[in-house]
């Protein structure tokens, strides 16, 4: 199935169920009736289907562009003037990109942009494991986390580049600002009170992006987070299942009380880690 024709059938099928939810008469203002039921209304449940929906197409827009930038590549080649106003077009796809490149069969950044990364240019990344991935599968990777030559954990998307002749010829990645991608989508989206949109890899169970800035960055194996026995169960779970719902215990918004929070999840569409989209609730 198409990339497309996926993210349709699977925002269709929460829509469907969404609004199977809402036209059961009373059914939505039934769910917080008490605290052992499902939390959440039907306004908040749209607002997580969008948020959904929004991640996804800007993700898949991204992936369109680089697709595309590879395809000019195979004709120009990876190194020269042209091959640098293609990629200084390609960091125009988002303002979260940090940068664009273009890197040779053994590993070597031959072109970057913007300039002001030129610098960068001559580095070997071949060691990185999304490198070594890509030269073994010469196949797209998608999204995945991965800390920056400069310290800082970012988004890289990358896509192999063969010559018109079909020869693997090296990779075309965009990097980008994972905090600044996500929350420009989510910030405008989240609920007003007692709960938030958070984006968290499964393979780690690293948060991508959360309301609290201060948890960015952070594992569920970190000690704010260790001494709540049912948040580690729930990890295993966000782990392994793709979608779900779960309760754990932990502080509230002003991180004063210790309160009971529902929990659902999803994943957004990506070739490379999975990456879950956080709704979490507090209930009464």
């Amino acid at each position: 199935m198409k990339h497309n024709q996926w993210l349709m059938a699977f925002v269709g099928g929460i829509v469907l169920g969404i609004l199977f939810l809402c036209s059961s008469p009373g059914l939505c203002t039934q769910i917080n009736s008490t605290a052992d039921q499902v939390p959440g209304d039907c306004q908040l449940m749209w607002s997580y289907i969008e948020a959904a929906d929004a991640l996804n197409a800007n993700l898949s827009r991204i992936d369109q562009a680089l697709g595309d930038a590879c395809l000019a590549l195979s004709r120009t080649g990876l190194e020269g003037p042209k091959v640098q106003q293609i990629l200084r077009n390609l960091t125009l796809t988002d303002p979260s990109i940090i940068d664009c490149t273009a890197i040779s069969a053994n590993g070597a950044i031959l072109e970057i942009e913007p300039e002001e990364f030129q610098y960068i240019k001559g580095t070997n990344v071949g060691y990185q494991e999304q490198f070594k991935k890509i030269m073994v599968s010469r196949s797209p990777m998608g999204f995945a986390m991965i800390t920056t030559l400069e310290g800082f954990y970012a988004l890289l998307v990358s896509d192999p580049v063969f010559n018109e002749n079909g020869q693997f010829i090296g990779v075309a990645g965009i990097l980008i600002n994972s905090t600044e991608f996500f929350g420009s989508i989510l910030a405008p989206r989240q609920p007003e009170e007692k709960a938030d949109f958070w984006i968290m890899r499964a393979e780690d169970r690293r948060v991508l992006y959360d309301t609290d800035a201060t948890h960015i960055g952070m594992t569920l194996s970190d000690p704010e987070f260790l001494q709540f026995p049912e948040l580690q169960n729930l990890g295993k779970r966000v782990e392994q299942e793709r979608t779900g719902y779960g309760t754990y215990e932990f502080f509230d918004q002003d991180h004063k009380n210790i309160v009971k929070k529902g929990v659902y999840w999803t994943t957004l569409a990506n070739k490379g880690d999975e990456i879950r989209l956080m709704l979490t609730i507090e209930m009464e």
